[in-house]
């Protein structure tokens, strides 16, 4: 279960919300959603009745994360949650030690949580095909970074090897994590060398890169109560090679996630298109680097992180080991790629 920050309290929100959007909240409440240790998300409630979505983050790392979907909802991609502007049109602004973005709140469920009927895998991958489709314009290319097929993760990976092959830890999370690590060590240092080897020999084919999501799994698509289809969390979004997007769905990053056949009804709606094995595989190996640094970062290096969140954190680090998850699928994909 995520918890609030300690540092940013219901009063400072309201009080930006009020200064910023002019919006008069009568209800700001936190909800326990997403893996994210740096951002946190609540539900407002308006004295107009109006219902909004609003994010908080310790810094905005990816400015494209907010401009690119206003751009695709204002050229025509209906499906988008995009950022409403503020008084002054920024699309986020600052509150004390941290950044906020405020959103349309759309009632629906996450399709992880909730399930896709064959339709709605359809409208996914239509929805999907629009966003790769989609022409930048020289203003956008300027703030959207471009894929160099460097995991991004693996220093952190190999800073937490060092740190736990060089200590003992009192606190019973860290122990549990770092014993679990010690008979693991051998696949996590060959998920970081398969990451940047694997990363390496994409960078000399330099593919073609297109617009992407590049976290658009089952948690990011929303279905809404009519069920329609939305896209959510644009935080990591990218110019990659489109198999950046399309591992969520062939073969995904959890066996839990997609099968065969949701698959296969995506592709109906995405259209039919090659997907390269050694893009594939290069994106499973730096989703599992990119999972165990980030969630051993918590248990380790991360003070702003109190008990439960480390727990959580170290619990979802345990189980991408699991059969069927990331780790077994990153493994498997060697042999595709060749």
């Amino acid at each position: 279960m995520r918890e609030p920050p300690v540092t940013l309290a219901d009063e400072t929100l309201r009080a930006c919300l009020r200064d910023r959007y002019g919006l008069a909240a009568t209800e700001v409440t936190f909800l326990p959603l997403g893996y994210d240790a740096s951002a946190w998300v609540y539900r407002v409630r308006a004295a107009d009745g109006a219902t909004y979505f609003l994010k908080a983050r310790l810094s905005l790392a990816n400015e494209a994360g907010l401009l690119v979907p206003r751009y695709l909802r204002d050229h025509g991609v209906a499906r988008v949650v995009a950022p409403l502007p503020t008084r002054t049109g920024e699309l986020w602004t600052d509150a004390g030690n941290a950044v906020l973005i405020l959103y349309p709140f759309v009632a629906g469920t996450a399709a992880r949580d909730c399930g896709m009927t064959a339709e709605q895998w359809v409208a996914y991958g239509a929805l999907l095909r629009q966003v790769h489709d989609t022409a930048i314009t020289p203003d956008l290319a300027r703030v959207l970074r471009r894929d160099a097929f460097l995991p991004e993760w693996a220093a952190m990976v190999r800073r937490l090897d060092v740190h736990i092959g060089t200590r003992t830890f009192d606190d019973p999370t860290e122990r549990l994590l770092a014993d679990f690590w010690r008979q693991r060590r051998g696949e996590i240092r060959t998920l970081v060398d398969r990451a940047e080897a694997l990363g390496r020999r994409l960078a000399d084919a330099a593919p073609a890169q297109v617009l992407c999501h590049a976290d658009i799994h089952t948690a990011n698509v929303l279905v809404d109560t009519a069920g329609q289809v939305w896209f959510v969390d644009w935080d990591e979004t990218l110019l990659a090679p489109r198999e950046r997007d399309l591992m969520f769905v062939v073969g995904g990053i959890s066996s839990t996630l997609v099968g065969p056949q949701d698959e296969a009804r995506f592709f109906e709606g995405y259209g039919a298109t090659a997907v390269d094995p050694v893009a594939l595989a290069y994106y499973r190996y730096s989703w599992a680097v990119g999972d165990i640094g980030s969630f051993g970062e918590q248990v380790f290096f991360r003070a702003d992180c109190g008990p439960a969140a480390k727990r959580e954190a170290a619990e979802l680090l345990m189980g991408v080991f699991s059969p069927g998850e990331i780790v077994a699928l990153a493994f498997a994909s060697e042999e595709a790629a060749g």
